[in-house]
């Protein structure tokens, strides 16, 4: 027998939790009113309803549910991942703590000479 169901509705066991259930969730946990979410989005209450049942949906969605509630869905779904990934500010951070490193490597060694000198003018 032919499978005629499309390739991509089919389940994995590494498939993400439906997108709608995860944002209706965290509207809910950070009691946030879905009026001022449709409001923000310029739909209609039940549409966002509609929204919350659907397992995936278009990413200017997402994004614009991001902007509404002020919540990086993206960042939080990105890391669910389990894919290494560093933001710009990341490797900029990681950069400048390495430099950090470097000019206390560096105090360390001059006090460790000057520590010496003194013992010897003493």
């Amino acid at each position: 027998m032919i499978d005629i169901q499309r390739r991509f509705h089919k389940k994995r066991d590494d498939d993400p939790k439906d997108l709608g259930n995860f944002i209706q969730w965290h509207i809910e946990q950070n009691k946030i009113k879905k009026r001022s979410v449709s409001d923000y989005l310029g739909v209609l209450p039940t549409t966002l309803n509609q929204y919350f049942k659907q397992s995936s949906f278009q990413f200017s969605i997402l994004w614009r549910i991001s902007l509404a509630v002020k919540h990086n869905f993206l960042m939080e779904l990105g890391e669910q991942l389990n894919i290494p990934y560093e933001t710009k500010a990341e490797k900029a951070l990681k950069a400048q703590l390495l430099e950090k490193e470097e000019q206390i490597k560096t105090l360390e060694n001059q006090l460790v000479v000057y520590k010496a000198i003194s013992k010897v003018t003493q």
